[in-house]
């Protein structure tokens, strides 16, 4: 991994220090990164096509190239592959590039390209996991302790009440906090429609597998979205939390809504 200035790093640790995530989650998850070390996350998916010698070809480099000026990626760890690091997560680049569709708009986030949407599950250290143990009121046991899977092994071996939420910084806010947060990078991304080759529909809408996985009997999930003042996104969160709620509610859990006003004050509303 190419080691990038330290300013920029800094840069990168103080962005989420300010977003109430605790140091230690941040050293253990995210990583500053620049030169051509990002194509390694981005362009990795056997779906992209490449030259007869296997080089990537110039559109796509030439795509991705804001993301040599630096940036940092975050991702986690697999719990559909026995809690190994995932392959795939999100860079934000320092310097981003403008949406082709809403010119107006540069995109934020980037996400390894040609690849399936999957959750942030976020390593955690003891002690955050001890807090979240304690506001649960659900133990860590030895055998816990000593399973491979860890932290979240121990969420979902006990049903351990989980909040859904948009943007990976988020979740390493309600960790610190002590709550047991998966992010998605949208508020859709939570689930999907089956498509043939040519992109029609073939099915239902599902949740993702890695949701399906903590989607449990009984367990409460909360979903915590950012409100918005603008009508159209309003209509697209609510839509996005309904079609997500019924699909967590067939599985048996017990569903909460968060509804977070724009000054960012909780407050609860329970449904299904």
């Amino acid at each position: 991994m190419r080691i990038i200035e330290s300013d920029s790093q800094a840069k990168h640790q103080q962005e989420w220090l300010n977003s109430g995530v605790d140091e230690e989650i941040y050293h253990l998850n995210v990583r500053s990164l620049s030169g051509t070390l990002p194509y390694e996350y981005l362009l990795y998916s056997p779906k992209i096509s490449r030259r007869n010698d296997g080089r990537l070809r110039d559109r796509d480099l030439k795509k991705y190239q804001h993301t040599e000026l630096g940036g940092w990626w975050c991702s986690g760890v697999d719990p559909l592959n026995e809690h190994a690091l995932m392959m795939w997560g999100c860079f934000k680049p320092d310097h981003p590039r403008r949406d082709r569709q809403k010119i107006h708009k540069f995109i934020k986030y980037e996400h390894p390209f040609r690849e399936e949407t999957r959750a942030f599950f976020l390593l955690v250290p003891n002690r955050i996991w001890v807090k979240v143990s304690n506001r649960s009121g659900i133990p860590i046991t030895e055998e816990d302790l000593q399973h491979p899977g860890g932290f979240w092994h121990w969420v979902w071996r006990h049903n351990v009440p989980v909040t859904i939420v948009e943007g990976v910084k988020k979740a390493g806010a309600l960790l610190t906090a002590g709550y047991a947060a998966i992010a998605i990078p949208g508020v859709n991304a939570g689930y999907r429609t089956p498509q043939d080759e040519y992109g029609n529909a073939i099915g239902k809408l599902n949740l993702i597998p890695d949701l399906k996985h903590f989607a449990t009997q009984g367990r409460q999930v909360n979903i915590c979205f950012d409100q918005d003042n603008k009508p159209e996104t309003v209509q697209r969160v609510r839509t996005a939390i309904s079609r997500m709620g019924r699909l967590l509610v067939n599985e048996g859990c017990s569903l909460r809504v968060i509804d977070l006003p724009l000054e960012h004050r909780f407050t609860n509303k329970t449904r299904g």
